[in-house]
């Protein structure tokens, strides 16, 4: 009877006990690859191993990381914007510099509230401008209203959830366990798979487009022109400029002002095949009435603005691009070598030799360096 008893109860726990294996991997893999890591963990050990990438997939928290190392280095040149500004590099710079992409993703008053949020006023910010942002058709559903203050905190993220979109990936071959040792020096899925993240100083490396560019979602810019033909994420049309946005621009700019803060203005590119398409369909006329605003409003508080918005105008090609609207590293250092040719204040805080030693030396047209390196 005893026997009987403890047969049927092996048969019984086996199945959870082979379930609860199944699901103990997906935890140890979280864990593993830092994606349950505490935040400020992770970020700590990126300022001790400045070789260490966190590329999180899964309790991706860049609003924090973005303030906290803002808050930490105290850098005397900032750039702000979402991820279009993420190629502004330390090394370009003379003088201390954070990138402050993704630390904002809607309009200027999430912008406003970043800074209020600062325990420091940088010298200069180098904003970063974006197309849609100016479109009522985007803007109008994707942004959240910053004007009260909202602190900055990390974002609490049940780790079931995030256990269960580990598994699903998984399910679906985004990833394999032995691509986990990939890049074991970075945290993060997409760090540890892909070798992609956020640098020390901010900025953001695609490891596994300079690799392959060819695996990409948008390769050969497929996925940026389906958007355009479907008028839709972030290239909805428009006929004219959004006023709200002028004017939370132009409270930015006062407030800026207020804290004697220089602000440069940069109209981010897009690649001249994106722009050439966009401009042909002739559903974009917005587009046309930015930079004479901007200009407009930056002149009034003795500010500088640059249109690059068509990246062709700055002798780019297609493969200075990392996807449509995403500039390479390669494509920002010439941003930059274009302002101080333009007799841009940035010319205090830049190394002009060094950032002409970097572009020629240059691996690719999308980095500096060899990636196996």
């Amino acid at each position: 009877m005893l026997g009987k008893f403890y047969r049927n109860f092996i048969l019984y726990t086996i199945p959870i006990f082979i379930m609860a294996a199944i699901i103990g991997r997906y935890w140890i893999a979280g864990y593993y690859i830092g994606e349950l890591a505490v935040p400020d963990s992770v970020i700590q050990k990126q300022r001790a191993d400045h070789n260490i990438l966190i590329g999180m997939a899964y309790n991706e928290q860049g609003r924090y990381l973005k303030l906290q190392n803002a808050n930490y280095y105290q850098a005397d040149v900032m750039a702000l914007g979402t991820s279009r500004v993420m190629q502004f590099q330390a090394d370009f710079f003379s003088t201390d510099f954070y990138n402050a992409g993704g630390a904002v993703s809607g309009n200027y008053d999430e912008y406003i509230n970043f800074l209020e949020n600062l325990n420091y006023i940088p010298e200069v910010i180098i904003l970063g401008l974006d197309l849609w942002v100016f479109n009522d058709s985007w803007n109008s559903y994707a942004c959240i209203d910053y004007t009260n203050y909202k602190n900055i905190e990390v974002l609490e993220r049940d780790s079931h959830s995030i256990i269960k979109d580990i598994k699903t990936d998984y399910s679906k071959g985004k990833w394999k366990y032995g691509e986990l040792n990939n890049y074991p020096e970075n945290f993060g899925m997409n760090g540890r798979v892909k070798d992609n993240g956020f640098l020390y100083d901010g900025s953001y490396y695609y490891g596994d487009t300079y690799r392959n560019p060819e695996r990409q979602d948008d390769y050969h810019f497929k996925s940026t022109f389906w958007r355009i033909e479907t008028g839709s994420n972030r290239f909805e049309y428009g006929k004219h400029i959004d006023d709200e946005t002028i004017c939370l621009l132009g409270d930015f700019l006062e407030y800026c002002k207020n804290k004697d803060i220089m602000v440069v203005g940069v109209l981010c590119p897009l690649a001249p095949g994106v722009y050439d398409k966009m401009d042909a369909l002739g559903m974009y006329g917005y587009m046309y009435e930015i930079a004479p605003i901007c200009k407009k409003y930056f002149d009034k508080y003795d500010y500088e603005f640059y249109d690059y918005l068509n990246g062709g105008n700055l002798g780019l090609s297609d493969d200075y691009f990392v996807d449509g609207f995403h500039g390479s590293s390669i494509a920002y250092a010439y941003i930059i070598k274009n302002m101080i040719e333009k007799d841009s204040i940035l010319d205090d805080y830049v190394n002009i030799d060094k950032l002409n030693a970097l572009l020629e030396n240059r691996y690719s047209n999308l980095c500096f360096y060899n990636p196996d390196r």
